[in-house]
């Protein structure tokens, strides 16, 4: 079944063709790390991940790409406050938000290519792009900075459908800074007194912010990408400003697919560190397990605002609850249930849940990655499994359900995830109270005590030995 994506540059749904299947390139906009991540990224990058997850599900081999924008006023300023080195003070601050993000179980890209080992590649496309007529260099306060030419690019503005006075809209309207038109926007800034800079043919300077992506998607990926990610805000004017400098430079087209976040908004408002109304994704998993987390956020469609709540988040928890106690329903049933041939309700019961994953679950998910409609079906499959299991299930049905419910979910990548340390050293330490207790009760000739436990325990497959240094425990081969 075909996989349609709601695709910005044309405003609509429209059939997902990679340009060599089934290898899938994207690259989503990364972190600028002056502030560690917080939940509006995690919302995002979340997102990416379920598509991702989704995709590869599917088949497709994705190369993720997501960079690191470690040049930046914001980050200069920072670090310059806690005497760090700027590039230094970014890196720091990307890995403690990398690790958030792992503990997320946000998969992680391919690389994660930095501007600042990318500065002969941004010099060369700027001199490409001066070459054939759609850049120019021009005098500031601070020496030689050069500036794409919007007027050079006819179809500038075909991905954000905006005309010449919406996008004149939040940009400086003087010209003073060597501009030719206030429309235009810098490649490569002369560099200030005291901040981070490198040389080029126009003197000190450090690159403009648009043209650092155009620049590390083609090293990494090539002219043209499948998939282009980030959150709306990003339409205009970072992604239009690539678009009009990658294809201007390349005389290639730069996206197939842009597909696009909504914001995580703060009653209404989008969740920023310039407006201070954020929550720092560290602080979120203090307060909720990951997959609580990344159940709230799959909830909403990517491409709609979602507001920061806490009862979304305490019925995304009971959800979660819900799924792991019919997961060790599920176990406790597969202990005493039947084997032999299946009935035809056993056949009917995972036919059931096998139709819902793939007549409702997979074209949801196909539609545009329809998160909110695909996680209702699989909750009623939660249902499913629960009643199927308190009804003297048949042991190879119930595990083959069990299955359809897990590869359904993985998807989500919301199962529980223990611990694998812990899990261990608790298991011994229950095994050893349970031994003991045993051994009691041979000693106090309470025999029926004990050979209930030893009969238990062989039905969960464990086998205990009776030895003359007393009794151990093993798995059943």
């Amino acid at each position: 079944m075909a996989l349609d994506v709601y695709n910005t540059l044309t405003g609509k749904k429209e059939p997902f063709t990679p340009l060599r299947p089934p290898e899938i390139r994207m690259y989503v906009c990364g972190l600028t790390p002056y502030e560690e991540a917080h939940i509006g990224h995690a919302r995002a990058y979340v997102a990416y991940d379920v598509m991702r997850r989704f995709l590869e599900a599917e088949g497709f081999r994705v190369d993720h790409i997501q960079n690191i924008t470690d040049v930046d006023d914001r980050i200069i300023a920072r670090s310059q406050q806690s005497g760090e080195a700027p590039l230094a003070y970014a890196q720091r601050i990307h890995d403690v938000s990398v690790k958030a993000f792992d503990e997320l179980r946000i998969k992680r890209p391919r690389t994660y290519p930095k501007v600042s080992e990318h500065i002969d590649g941004i010099i060369e496309m700027t001199e490409t792009l001066i070459r054939k007529g759609h850049a120019y260099a021009g005098q500031d306060d601070h020496g030689t900075s050069v500036y794409f030419s919007v007027a050079s690019d006819p179809d500038y503005g075909k991905l954000s459908h905006l005309n010449r006075d919406e996008l004149l809209q939040g940009v400086r309207k003087d010209v003073a800074e060597g501009k030719r038109d206030a429309a235009d926007f810098a490649l490569w800034k002369a560099a200030k007194p005291g901040e981070v800079s490198w040389d080029s043919p126009w003197g000190k300077g450090r690159p403009g912010w648009h043209i650092e992506c155009s620049v590390m998607t083609k090293a990494l990926l090539g002219e043209t990408l499948d998939i282009h990610g980030g959150g709306w805000d990003l339409v205009f004017p970072h992604h239009e400003n690539e678009l009009a400098q990658s294809e201007s430079a390349n005389d290639a087209p730069f996206v197939r697919y842009w597909l696009h976040v909504g914001f995580l908004t703060v009653e209404g408002t989008k969740m920023s560190k310039s407006l201070g109304n954020f929550v720092t994704l560290r602080d979120a998993l203090k307060k909720y397990r990951p997959e609580v987390l990344r159940l709230w956020l799959a909830g909403t469609h990517y491409r709609s605002p979602i507001d920061y709540s806490e009862a979304g988040l305490a019925q995304a928890a009971a959800n979660i609850e819900r799924i792991e106690n019919m997961l060790s329903n599920v176990e406790a049933a597969l202990a005493h249930a039947r084997t032999g041939p299946a009935t035809p309700a056993d056949e009917e019961a995972l036919r059931a849940v096998q139709e819902a994953r793939r007549e409702r679950f997979l074209p949801a998910m196909r539609d545009d990655f329809n998160t909110p409609v695909a996680l209702s079906v699989l909750l009623k499959m939660v249902g499913d499994l629960n009643k199927y299991a308190a009804a003297q299930p048949h042991k190879e049905t119930l595990e083959k359900m069990r299955g359809e419910f897990e590869a359904t979910a993985s998807i989500f990548a919301i199962l529980p995830e223990a611990k694998k340390e812990d899990v261990g050293g608790l298991a011994e330490d229950l095994m050893a109270l349970l031994l003991d207790v045993r051994q009691m009760a041979r000693t106090s000739k309470q025999y029926a005590m004990s050979d209930r436990i030893r009969d238990g325990l062989l039905k969960l497959g464990i086998v205990i030995e009776d030895t003359d240094k007393g009794p151990r425990w093993k798995r059943k081969a």
